[in-house]
């Protein structure tokens, strides 16, 4: 991809289902069921990593209390995706998925003026619905920005084991890492989808200037998206 500097220019097209396949693919004659059940033949590796990263920090989240919060929805996938962990591995317990975002919400704000992920609320609810899944993950319609602090003071018991920051926008990260943190119980863990990366250089400087500065933030195995994350509570063990 022409522009990229740094970290793109390490992609591989081998990592992703190209343009070219999926085009490929429809001369293929498969039924639309076929993608739905033997879906690996058809997405991309990247794709598949980026979930087994949040499958791995969910099982780490196991035995701990608390929600899970992602914020930045766009069409849901990874927010049903963490529903449906919560419905395999804690049927029976509190943990619920809460999925923050400004879906179809029209906002004005000046720092908001390029186009962003646009996705019709209704449309995920009934995604939801369709699969039984309205009481594993619960939608929230706002402007993190400004609605956040006034959502946790309506709701003060809120507290998480897991988050994950799917925006990349400075006053998103920041606001999103001084309202979570507080309510991250310690071993909770917070992903950042693009820290240390080009595509979105304020998120970075965003968990620069809002995290605490003893925190650890390590990355993934696959070292595509998400980037990194941060174990609350967690400490460098030094050498005696």
């Amino acid at each position: 991809m022409t522009g990229w500097k740094f970290e793109n220019t390490k992609d591989t097209p081998l990592s992703r289902t190209t343009g070219e396949a999926a085009s490929r693919f429809e001369t293929l004659a498969y039924e639309l069921h076929d993608f739905y059940g033997h879906w690996p033949c058809f997405v991309g590796a990247k794709n598949i990593g980026r979930f087994l990263s949040m499958y791995e920090v969910y099982q780490r989240t196991l035995g701990l209390a608390g929600h899970i919060a992602e914020v930045g929805v766009f069409r849901g996938a990874m927010t049903l995706f963490l529903a449906k962990l919560t419905l395999l591995y804690e049927p029976v317990a509190l943990t619920q998925v809460h999925g923050f975002d400004l879906f179809d919400m029209e906002v004005e704000r000046p720092e908001i003026a390029t186009p962003y992920y646009v996705e019709p609320l209704a449309r995920i609810r009934e995604l939801i619905e369709v699969q039984g899944l309205q009481r594993y993950a619960l939608l929230h319609q706002m402007d993190v920005v400004g609605g956040l602090n006034g959502f946790f003071a309506a709701h003060r018991h809120l507290h998480f084991k897991l988050v994950f920051l799917d925006a990349g926008a400075y006053d998103i990260v920041t606001t999103c890492i001084r309202e979570f943190w507080p309510r991250l119980n310690n071993g909770g863990i917070m992903v950042f989808d693009q820290f240390n990366h080009e595509a979105a250089p304020e998120e970075t400087l965003a968990v620069r200037d809002a995290l605490p500065p003893d925190a650890i933030i390590r990355t993934f195995p696959n070292g595509w998206m998400p980037t990194a994350y941060v174990v609350k509570g967690e400490t460098l063990q030094h050498p005696r």
